[in-house]
């Protein structure tokens, strides 16, 4: 601590172990299934204060301060709003088309205040984050430039991530201070994005190659499989299929790493005030993590789930640290209301995720 202090460089520690979480992961998920999902609510609050408890940065440790009871209220709302959604498409396909385009006119507000209110409720040293983000934004990096994955065939999938993040960046705040970008770390994107393709590249070729292998190596005769024998079609299939599930974990695996990579170049363009970020994970070793914990939650039907989420967080959190030349003392809160919880939890609802 003493070495931080006098470089005015603070790292990132995580704390969390995953027998803890393990102990609060599965009381919320049976109480989330015998509730029919109304404790889910709490079950977020509980699961966000470990992992924010559990992140310390020169001392102090960050708290999430939401209450349940306001979740609940927007999940229900959201819930409401997908059952009208799911009824109007079974009584006439026009209704569900026009949900499906009232849902799309309310997502960016959807999204800006799920990004409000989730920052809202986070604090450091007692004092909360906040977003500033308009509507027309959202509209612009959420809805309009997703667009250009159409013409470009996906080639813009890197850029249309990064611009996502310099929105929720460029408008959020600590306290009086505004984050902002001082670059564009876009060349960083399109770089990790492709050295992932190689890799993807290499899997997928080595499961094409694999299955080939096997399949005729175990003296398959193609021709033969029409005439129903049991045994050949196992010959036949088994080895495609496993193949085939070890090519999805290998994908999965892959983009994990490369989203950690988007994020160490995000972050090192990132400031506040007159606070600047580094973020050195390595993606090589969080792939090599993912490549065997990604397995063990499969094989142990998500019970292994807890471990993995405590071990991401660790190589995430630990990779990053700050260089604050006036010191962390220099923040004031802001006193403001905090923002709604209806955006949150609708976003939750549709599967829409803000993480940065």
């Amino acid at each position: 601590m003493d070495e931080q202090m006098q470089s005015n460089r603070w790292a990132i520690q995580f704390h969390g172990q995953g027998g803890e979480y393990f102990r609060i992961w599965i009381v919320n998920l049976l109480l989330s299934v015998l509730t029919l999902g109304i404790y889910s609510a709490w079950a977020k609050v509980r699961r966000l204060k470990y992992f924010y408890g559990n992140t310390e940065l020169a001392g102090s440790r960050f708290d999430y301060t939401a209450q349940p009871v306001k979740i609940l209220i927007g999940r229900l709302i959201a819930f409401a709003f997908f059952a009208l959604y799911a009824v109007g498409s079974n009584l006439h396909p026009l209704l569900g088309g026009l949900f499906g385009l009232l849902f799309l006119l309310v997502l960016p507000w959807m999204i800006v205040r799920s990004i409000r209110f989730n920052l809202r409720q986070t604090r450091y040293r007692n004092v909360p984050f906040d977003f500033h983000g308009t509507v027309w934004g959202a509209v612009k990096n959420y809805l309009l430039l997703p667009l250009l994955l159409i013409p470009s065939l996906g080639l813009a999938l890197p850029y249309v991530q990064h611009q996502q993040f310099r929105f929720v960046v460029d408008h959020a705040s600590f306290g009086d201070q505004r984050f902002s970008q001082l670059g564009s770390a876009v060349g960083g994107y399109y770089r990790a994005a492709l050295a992932g393709l190689g890799v993807m590249l290499v899997v997928g070729l080595g499961f094409a190659f694999t299955a080939g292998a096997t399949i005729f190596g175990a003296g398959v005769n193609l021709s033969e499989l029409n005439k129903s024998n049991p045994a050949l079609l196992i010959a036949a299939i088994l080895p495609l299929v496993i193949g085939y599930i070890v090519m999805l974990v290998g994908f999965s695996v892959v983009a994990a790493a490369v989203r950690l990579a988007q994020a160490n170049f995000g972050w090192r363009q990132t400031a506040l005030g007159a606070v600047s970020f580094d973020s050195q994970a390595s993606p090589w070793a969080y792939g090599g993590m993912m490549a065997w914990r990604l397995p063990l939650v499969v094989l142990t039907f998500g019970l292994a789930l807890p471990w993995l989420k405590v071990a991401q967080s660790r190589m995430r959190l630990n990779g990053m640290s700050l260089q604050a030349p006036e010191g962390l003392n220099q923040f004031n809160a802001v006193v403001q209301n905090a923002g709604s919880a209806v955006g949150a939890e609708a976003t939750d609802l549709f599967d829409v995720d803000l993480a940065i």
